[in-house]
C-alpha cells in the first residue's frame, strides 16, 4: 500500500521533470504517416515546442526552408504550369485572331473579285481596236494594269495590318497568361521571403524578447496552419485571374463589380484570420504574452506578419510583372 501511494507521488514529479526535447522526441514518435505531415501535425499541436526542434535530433524533420518549399512552393508551381498551360491559348484572344483571319480570307476574295474582273476587262479591250472611255487601246490596258497592282498593294497592306495586329494580340494573350498564372506563384514566393522582414521587424517590436529564431518559426506556422489554406488561395486566385477561361469574368459582367469586390474582401478577411493564427502560434512558441484579442490595436505581431507580406509581395509583384511585360515585348519584336 505504501508503494503504490509513493508510484502515485512520484509519477507526476517524472512527468513534470521532462525536458521540451524530451517531449518534443516523444510527441514526434507518436505522429504516424509521411514526415511531412508528421512534422505538420506536429507542429500545430505543440507551438510551443518547435523552438527545441534545432536542439533535438528527428528522423525526418526538415528545415524551415525546406518543409516551406516543400508544403507551400511546389504545389503552386505546379498549378501555375497546369493553369499556364490551359490558358496560354484560349480564351477572348483566340476568337479575335480567329475574327482576324475571317475578315482576311474575306477582303482576299472581294479584292481577288476585283482582280479577275479588270483582268476579264483587260483582255476584252486587249481584243478589241476601240477606243475605251475616250482612251486609246494602250492607255486603257495601262490603266487596267494600274488597277490591278492597285488591288494587289491594298491586298498586301491589309495582309500586314493583320499579321501585325494577330502578333499583338498573341504576344498580349502570351503575356497576360503569364502574368495570370505566375501571381499565385509570387503570392506564395512572398509569403516565405517575408520571413527576414519578419525576423527583423520583430526584434525592433520586442527588444526585451529572444525573437533570434523568429524567422524559422514563422516559416514553420505558415506552412504548417496554411498548407491547406494556401491550396484553396491558390485555386482561388487561378479561377478569378485567368477567369475569361474559367467563367468569372462572365459572372463578373452579368451580375457587376460587387462580385470581384466581394471576393476580394472575402479572400483578404480569410488572409488575416491565417496570419492571425500564425501569429498566435508564434506568441507561444517565443514565449511573448499575448494580446486579448487578435484584432487588438496592440497585436503587433499579426501587424508584423501582415506589413511585412505585404510589402514583399508588393517588390516581387512588381518584378514578376515587369519581366512579363518584357516579355510581351520580346514576342512583338522577334516573334
Amino acid at each position: 500500500m505504501q508503494l503504490e501511494l509513493q508510484n502515485e507521488v512520484e509519477s507526476p514529479e517524472v512527468e513534470r521533470q521532462l525536458t521540451p526535447q524530451e517531449t518534443l522526441r516523444g510527441l514526434w514518435s507518436q505522429q504516424a504517416g509521411m514526415p511531412f505531415f508528421r512534422q505538420k501535425h506536429t507542429i500545430t499541436s505543440r507551438p510551443d515546442l518547435v523552438p527545441y526542434a534545432g536542439t533535438v535530433r528527428l528522423a525526418g524533420w526538415k528545415s524551415p526552408r525546406s518543409f516551406a518549399l516543400q508544403g507551400l512552393a511546389i504545389v503552386a508551381v505546379l498549378l501555375s504550369l497546369i493553369n499556364w498551360f490551359i490558358t496560354h491559348d484560349a480564351g477572348p484572344a483566340r476568337d479575335q485572331i480567329q475574327a482576324l483571319h475571317n475578315d482576311l480570307q474575306a477582303e482576299i476574295a472581294r479584292q481577288q473579285g476585283i482582280m479577275d474582273a479588270t483582268e476579264a476587262e483587260r483582255k476584252r479591250i486587249a481584243r478589241s481596236n476601240q477606243t475605251f472611255r475616250g482612251l486609246s487601246r494602250d492607255e486603257a490596258l495601262q490603266q487596267m494594269d494600274a488597277s490591278v497592282e492597285d488591288s494587289k498593294k491594298a491586298l498586301q497592306h491589309f495582309k500586314d495590318k493583320t499579321a501585325a495586329r494577330e502578333k499583338e494580340i498573341y504576344a498580349g494573350q502570351q503575356a497576360e497568361a503569364l502574368a495570370d498564372s505566375g501571381t499565385p506563384v509570387v503570392f506564395v514566393l512572398a509569403l516565405i521571403f517575408a520571413a527576414g522582414w519578419v525576423a527583423a521587424g520583430l526584434r525592433k517590436d520586442f527588444p526585451r524578447a529572444n525573437v533570434r529564431a523568429a524567422g524559422d518559426l514563422y516559416l514553420y506556422f505558415a506552412t504548417a496552419d496554411g498548407i491547406w489554406l494556401n491550396l484553396a488561395f491558390l485555386v482561388a486566385m487561378h479561377f478569378v485571374l485567368s477567369g475569361d477561361i474559367y467563367g468569372f469574368s462572365r459572372i463578373s459582367s452579368t451580375m457587376g463589380p460587387l462580385v470581384s469586390a466581394i471576393f476580394w474582401i472575402a479572400f483578404y478577411v480569410l488572409f488575416a484570420r491565417f496570419l492571425a493564427t500564425v501569429a498566435r502560434d508564434m506568441y507561444k512558441a517565443l514565449q511573448i504574452p499575448m494580446p486579448g484579442s487578435d484584432w487588438d490595436l496592440s497585436n503587433r505581431m499579426l501587424m508584423r506578419l501582415h506589413n511585412s507580406f505585404l510589402i514583399v509581395f508588393a517588390a516581387l509583384e512588381a518584378m514578376f510583372l515587369s519581366i512579363a511585360y518584357l516579355y510581351y515585348v520580346g514576342l512583338l519584336r522577334f516573334s
